[in-house]
Protein backbone atom coordinates (compact mmCIF):
# COMPACT_ATOMS: atom_id res chain seq x y z
CA UNK A 1 0.00 0.00 0.00
CA UNK A 2 1.47 3.06 -0.91
CA UNK A 3 0.93 6.05 1.49
CA UNK A 4 1.80 9.73 0.50
CA UNK A 5 0.43 13.71 1.64
CA UNK A 6 -1.20 16.29 -0.39
CA UNK A 7 -2.00 18.86 0.98
CA UNK A 8 -5.97 20.06 1.19
CA UNK A 9 -7.60 23.30 0.40
CA UNK A 10 -11.11 24.16 1.43
CA UNK A 11 -12.49 23.36 -1.99
CA UNK A 12 -11.26 20.12 -2.73
CA UNK A 13 -13.14 17.44 -3.53
CA UNK A 14 -11.56 15.28 -0.75
CA UNK A 15 -12.34 17.83 2.01
CA UNK A 16 -15.92 15.94 2.65
CA UNK A 17 -14.44 12.79 3.13
CA UNK A 18 -12.00 14.62 5.57
CA UNK A 19 -15.01 16.35 7.03
CA UNK A 20 -16.09 12.61 7.94
CA UNK A 21 -13.35 11.60 9.24
CA UNK A 22 -12.96 14.30 11.58
CA UNK A 23 -16.36 13.53 13.06
CA UNK A 24 -15.84 10.45 13.71
CA UNK A 25 -12.02 10.69 14.98
CA UNK A 26 -13.20 13.37 17.81
CA UNK A 27 -15.11 13.53 20.69
CA UNK A 28 -17.27 16.69 19.90
CA UNK A 29 -15.68 18.64 22.64
CA UNK A 30 -12.58 17.96 21.26
CA UNK A 31 -13.04 18.80 17.55
CA UNK A 32 -13.09 21.67 15.28
CA UNK A 33 -14.84 21.84 11.75
CA UNK A 34 -12.14 21.78 9.22
CA UNK A 35 -13.94 24.98 7.80
CA UNK A 36 -13.27 26.75 11.55
CA UNK A 37 -9.87 24.95 10.72
CA UNK A 38 -9.23 26.73 7.52
CA UNK A 39 -11.17 30.22 8.49
CA UNK A 40 -8.32 30.39 11.71
CA UNK A 41 -5.62 30.09 8.84
CA UNK A 42 -6.52 33.06 6.70
CA UNK A 43 -2.93 34.16 7.44
CA UNK A 44 -1.34 31.40 5.56
CA UNK A 45 -0.51 29.73 8.97
CA UNK A 46 -2.35 26.54 8.62
CA UNK A 47 -1.83 23.52 5.94
CA UNK A 48 -4.36 20.49 5.91
CA UNK A 49 -2.55 17.32 4.49
CA UNK A 50 -4.53 14.51 3.46
CA UNK A 51 -3.27 10.78 3.93
CA UNK A 52 -3.40 9.36 0.95
CA UNK A 53 -3.13 5.72 0.43
CA UNK A 54 -3.12 4.48 -3.17
CA UNK A 55 -4.49 7.27 -3.95
CA UNK A 56 -7.78 7.37 -1.55
CA UNK A 57 -8.10 9.75 0.91
CA UNK A 58 -8.13 7.71 4.55
CA UNK A 59 -7.33 11.12 7.00
CA UNK A 60 -5.17 14.13 7.43
CA UNK A 61 -2.90 16.08 9.67
CA UNK A 62 -3.71 20.16 10.46
CA UNK A 63 -0.33 21.78 10.66
CA UNK A 64 0.22 25.11 12.43
CA UNK A 65 3.57 26.62 11.19
CA UNK A 66 5.44 29.52 12.87
CA UNK A 67 8.88 29.95 12.29
CA UNK A 68 10.81 27.38 12.86
CA UNK A 69 8.12 25.10 14.51
CA UNK A 70 5.50 22.82 13.04
CA UNK A 71 2.71 22.05 15.31
CA UNK A 72 0.57 19.29 14.99
CA UNK A 73 -2.81 19.98 16.06
CA UNK A 74 -4.63 17.26 14.19
CA UNK A 75 -4.10 13.80 13.14
CA UNK A 76 -6.13 10.97 12.39
CA UNK A 77 -6.50 8.23 10.39
CA UNK A 78 -10.26 6.85 9.53
CA UNK A 79 -11.24 4.13 11.62
CA UNK A 80 -11.60 1.64 8.98
CA UNK A 81 -7.59 1.73 8.26
CA UNK A 82 -6.48 1.69 11.02
CA UNK A 83 -3.57 -0.29 12.47
CA UNK A 84 -2.54 -1.16 9.04
CA UNK A 85 0.86 1.00 9.34
CA UNK A 86 -0.66 4.10 7.57
CA UNK A 87 -0.66 6.52 10.62
CA UNK A 88 3.32 5.24 11.04
CA UNK A 89 4.60 5.99 7.36
CA UNK A 90 1.86 8.90 7.23
CA UNK A 91 4.11 10.59 10.17
CA UNK A 92 7.48 9.91 8.89
CA UNK A 93 6.01 11.52 5.66
CA UNK A 94 5.51 14.78 7.65
CA UNK A 95 8.57 14.70 8.86
CA UNK A 96 10.37 14.50 5.47
CA UNK A 97 7.09 17.19 4.22
CA UNK A 98 8.65 19.91 6.73
CA UNK A 99 12.49 19.23 6.91
CA UNK A 100 14.86 21.52 9.05
CA UNK A 101 11.77 22.28 11.10
CA UNK A 102 10.74 20.88 14.65
CA UNK A 103 6.90 19.48 14.70
CA UNK A 104 5.74 19.71 17.91
CA UNK A 105 2.36 17.43 19.08
CA UNK A 106 0.36 16.76 22.66
CA UNK A 107 -1.28 14.10 23.42
CA UNK A 108 -3.11 13.44 26.39
CA UNK A 109 -0.70 12.49 29.27
CA UNK A 110 -0.68 9.12 31.14
CA UNK A 111 -3.38 8.81 33.95
CA UNK A 112 -4.18 5.94 35.89
CA UNK A 113 -7.25 7.82 37.58
CA UNK A 114 -8.69 8.40 34.16
CA UNK A 115 -11.38 6.12 32.00
CA UNK A 116 -9.39 6.18 29.22
CA UNK A 117 -5.64 5.84 30.32
CA UNK A 118 -5.42 2.95 27.84
CA UNK A 119 -5.86 4.80 24.86
CA UNK A 120 -4.01 7.88 26.46
CA UNK A 121 -1.11 5.51 26.49
CA UNK A 122 -1.64 4.16 23.57
CA UNK A 123 -0.97 7.36 21.67
CA UNK A 124 2.11 7.95 23.53
CA UNK A 125 3.67 4.95 22.94
CA UNK A 126 2.49 5.70 18.92
CA UNK A 127 4.48 8.72 18.88
CA UNK A 128 7.08 7.67 20.69
CA UNK A 129 7.72 4.49 18.88
CA UNK A 130 7.60 6.59 15.31
CA UNK A 131 10.46 8.87 16.47
CA UNK A 132 8.79 11.97 18.95
CA UNK A 133 10.44 12.17 22.10
CA UNK A 134 8.37 13.44 25.34
CA UNK A 135 9.92 17.05 26.13
CA UNK A 136 9.43 16.80 29.83
CA UNK A 137 6.94 19.48 29.31
CA UNK A 138 2.94 19.88 30.38
CA UNK A 139 0.31 21.61 29.21
CA UNK A 140 -3.72 21.69 30.53
CA UNK A 141 -6.49 22.81 28.67
CA UNK A 142 -9.77 21.74 28.19
CA UNK A 143 -9.92 20.49 31.47
CA UNK A 144 -7.18 17.68 30.36
CA UNK A 145 -3.33 17.50 31.23
CA UNK A 146 -1.21 17.06 27.77
CA UNK A 147 2.72 16.10 27.53
CA UNK A 148 4.48 17.50 24.63
CA UNK A 149 6.49 16.03 22.57
CA UNK A 150 8.75 17.17 19.76
CA UNK A 151 10.07 15.05 16.81
CA UNK A 152 13.66 16.56 17.05
CA UNK A 153 16.07 16.31 20.47
CA UNK A 154 16.23 19.54 21.29
CA UNK A 155 13.33 21.13 22.14
CA UNK A 156 12.81 24.75 21.02
CA UNK A 157 10.62 25.82 24.38
CA UNK A 158 11.12 29.46 23.86
CA UNK A 159 9.84 29.11 20.35
CA UNK A 160 6.95 27.02 21.25
CA UNK A 161 6.32 29.53 23.73
CA UNK A 162 6.24 32.34 21.05
CA UNK A 163 4.41 30.04 19.18
CA UNK A 164 1.56 29.88 21.74
CA UNK A 165 1.35 33.49 22.33
CA UNK A 166 1.06 34.16 18.54
CA UNK A 167 -1.78 31.16 18.59
CA UNK A 168 -3.53 33.59 21.19
CA UNK A 169 -4.11 35.97 18.40
CA UNK A 170 -5.78 33.36 16.27
CA UNK A 171 -7.50 31.03 18.80
CA UNK A 172 -7.47 32.93 22.30
CA UNK A 173 -10.06 30.17 23.93
CA UNK A 174 -7.85 27.41 23.36
CA UNK A 175 -4.10 28.01 24.19
CA UNK A 176 -1.94 25.57 26.10
CA UNK A 177 0.20 26.89 28.83
CA UNK A 178 3.57 25.04 29.46
CA UNK A 179 4.55 23.40 32.71
CA UNK A 180 7.37 21.12 33.96
CA UNK A 181 6.21 18.66 36.77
Amino acid sequence: MTVQLKQVFRDDRDKEILDLINNEAFPANERNSLDDLYDSGSDGNLEMLGIYADNAPVGFFTVRKYRNIRYLAYFAVSSDMRSKGIGSRALKLLTEFYPDTQIVTEFEAPDESCGNNSVRLRRRDFYLRNGFIETGWYSFYDETEFSIACSEPDFEKEGFVRFTEYLRTIVPDHIPRLYRK
